[in-house]
Parts: structure tokens; sequence; C-alpha cells
């Protein structure tokens, strides 16, 4: 019988969501792929109903303990700027015992996990392909990770944006990145915690 993981996401904002939620998928069903005993996970992480960078902290916390009701594993994400949130919401918010809490905290912002993959964004119509930065590693080093990927596609909509990025980034360009494998790392302990590896 397969185990199946069910999974929830609380985000900073609704493009956030969209890349993230897709990019955990994606990284979860490759996880569970590569185990002798491999798992199930949703195409798409239940959501929580407000924003990790504009509700109080008292909502954010009341929306983790009604996810953590049915979810196995809870992502949360937050800027560098936020980092600090995730450790009060672990602190503020006894989570049952099926259920484990993982930060998604990129170097900057979520924005420079979309720049990653070069190839792919140059692939893309109207991208300005001498503003990509030149390897993985690079994006992370973009002060302002955003308005550098609005330079690079002028005309591009935000949102559909990082749906087709959170479908597409070539995970492995993505473990390039220091703060994406140690998100990697956090979530394959969580998931050896819980018994799914």
């Amino acid at each position: 019988m397969t185990r199946y993981l069910t999974v929830g996401l609380l985000a900073e904002g609704p493009e956030d969501e969209i890349f993230l939620g897709a990019v955990a998928v994606r990284q979860l069903k490759e996880l569970a792929a590569g185990h002798p005993v491999p798992f199930d996970v949703a195409d798409t992480p239940l959501r929580g109903g407000c924003s990790t960078a504009r509700s109080a902290h008292e909502h954010i916390c009341a929306e983790v303990a009604d996810l953590a009701e049915d979810c196995d594993l809870l992502l949360i994400h937050n800027d560098h700027r936020e980092r600090n949130k995730i450790e009060k919401i672990r602190q503020d918010v006894p989570l049952v015992p099926h259920c484990r809490m993982v930060g998604v905290v990129p170097v900057r912002e979520t924005e420079a996990w979309l720049l990653a993959d070069g190839p792919l964004l140059g692939s893309l119509k109207g991208a300005i392909r001498d503003l990509i930065p030149s390897t993985a590693r690079d994006v992370e080093k973009v002060p302002d990770p955003k308005a550098l990927l609005s330079r690079i596609l002028p005309r591009g909509d935000t949102r559909d944006l990082a749906e087709l990025l959170g479908e597409r980034v070539d995970l492995s360009r993505l473990r390039n990145l220091p703060a994406y494998q140690m998100w990697c790392d956090e979530l394959t302990a969580v998931l050896k915690e819980l018994h799914f590896l």
C-alpha cells in the first residue's frame, strides 16, 4: 500500500504560492520516486487563506494550526527579511504529532529561484538574454531579483510566469542554490522523521 503525503503551504504572496507550490510538489515527487518504498503527493498543496507577509501573527498561527490538522508537512514561506517569523510560528503553534513544519526561505526573494534556470528563461518569448545571470549560483548574489526578473521579461505577467517556471524549472539547477539545497536537506530530514523516507 502506497502512503500519501498531505502538504500545506502558506506563502507571502500569490506568485510565491503558485511557484513554490509547483516546485514543492515536483521536488517531493522526485524524493518519493527515488525511495524504495515510494509515496504519493497531491498535485497541489493545501493552501492557507492568509499571507505570511501581510497577515497578523495571530492570524497566521491560527491558519497554521488549522492546516496542521489535515497535513503531514507544512511549508511556510518568507523572504529573507522575514525569516524570523517562521521560528516565532514554530514557538507559538504546537503542531499535532503527525505534522512537521519546514521553512521555505530564499536568500533574498522567491524571484531568485525563478532566475535559476537561465536556459529556460532565455527560451521565453521577449526575454532579454544578456541580463540573465550566467550561472544558477549567481542568482543568490543579485541584490533585487524581482527587479531583474522584470527587466529580463518586461512584458511578462508575473502570475503566468510563476506558474510556467514552477512547472518547468530544472530542479537540478535549483539545487545549485545553497538556500534551495538547505531546504531540500530539511525536507529530507523531516520526511525521515515522518517515516516517508
